[in-house]
């Protein structure tokens, strides 16, 4: 995996659609990688992302998550993308890969197809979009995975 798709891996994944690394807060490192992420997918350098960076951000990210490249990703295949790209498992604060999938499963199957992925990484953006300009700031960006990919109580 080269270090581009590193980066967009993870600011996808801490972007919009499922954090594998530290997502329960977003003070501190969290926000300088979120920070650090977004330049990675603000491919035209305005300082803002649009939804077509973001859409290409989040096709990358489900395509590196697909292993067996059947359109479809499960719980164990976004276990392994985030440990290859994180280097340790997810921890006890992190939300799990199947409530991850839970979040934007439509039909509630337990696996995410590349079209319940699309739509809900273009909800999630619609969401971090707190001014609705159509673009995510930095600060939106990292304020809405602070808030939307939080490990759900129990």
């Amino acid at each position: 995996m080269t270090s581009s798709h590193k980066s967009i891996f993870s600011g996808i994944v801490l972007v919009g659609s499922f954090s594998l690394a530290s997502l329960a807060c977003a003070a501190g490192p969290n926000v300088a990688t979120a920070y650090a992420d977004f330049m990675k997918m603000d491919t035209n350098k305005d300082n803002k992302v649009s939804a077509g960076e973001h859409a290409a951000a989040s096709k990358v990210m489900f395509d590196m998550m697909d292993a067996n490249k059947d359109d479809k990703v499960t719980a164990s295949e976004m276990d392994a993308v985030h440990q290859r790209v994180t280097g340790k498992k997810a921890g006890k604060a992190d939300m799990s890969a199947a409530d991850k999938i839970k979040v934007i499963d439509t039909d509630s199957d337990g696996i995410l197809t590349a079209a319940e992925h699309a739509t809900g990484s273009s909800s999630m953006l619609q969401k971090m979009d707190t001014n609705q300009d159509g673009f995510l700031t930095k600060k939106e960006l990292a304020a809405g995975h602070a808030s939307m990919l939080k490990k759900p109580s129990r």
